[in-house]
């Protein structure tokens, strides 16, 4: 990204588990505090993080709270350990909402399922599993897949639902199907935002 300088969120220093690092735009954002640390879940695959950072648009002064996971991968499916994922998450996230009134939260990551599973169907109606969490909002809107064996996405960007009006989304463009994308195995996906009026 020609001439932007980059900054990784406070609080990652240390290697917390499989989650999603957020680096954001230096220049367009302020980081006011972050971190990361190890969902205390029965996680399969290795421990997962959950990682946020609290951001302060630096020309309107509106505060972004972000972050993300990487649930754990379960082919006959695990929705209580990928609930209990879900609820680290959303403790921090929510702790960061509260502190900072006004504030909208987006959040993002590997959900290792499509968002047509009752469990992520449950979660972007805010159900985590006997923990009710704000409602979401999905705003990458594809069908196409991101993982490299093909079928439906299973990388998202979810969003505070009404908060933010999506410009453009999906994916890159990246990415064969059956062949990694520079060593990777997922495709990117991408959203651009507007705060909502």
């Amino acid at each position: 990204a020609a001439g932007r300088a980059y900054a990784a969120q406070p609080g990652r220093e240390v290697w917390q588990g499989y989650g999603t690092d957020i680096f954001y735009d230096a220049g367009r954002w302020e980081a006011l505090e972050g971190g990361a640390v190890t969902a205390p879940c029965s996680s399969w695959g290795g421990p997962r993080a959950s990682n946020w950072v609290v951001l302060r648009e630096r020309l309107s002064g509106k505060i972004l709270v972000t972050g993300g996971t990487h649930l754990s991968y379960c082919a006959g499916g695990c929705d209580a350990v990928q609930q209990c994922e879900l609820r680290s998450l959303y403790s921090h996230l929510e702790a960061m909402k509260n502190k900072y009134p006004g504030s909208a939260v987006v959040w993002m990551g590997d959900m290792n399922q499509p968002k047509t599973t009752p469990m992520l169907n449950g979660a972007m109606q805010g159900d985590l599993g006997g923990y009710q969490g704000f409602p979401l909002d999905d705003v990458v809107e594809t069908n196409q897949n991101t993982y490299m064996s093909g079928g439906p996405a299973i990388d998202y960007i979810f969003a505070e639902r009404g908060s933010f009006q999506v410009k453009s989304s999906g994916t890159t463009g990246q990415g064969v199907t059956g062949q990694t994308l520079a060593g990777a195995d997922h495709f990117p996906v991408y959203s651009v935002l507007t705060f909502a009026a």
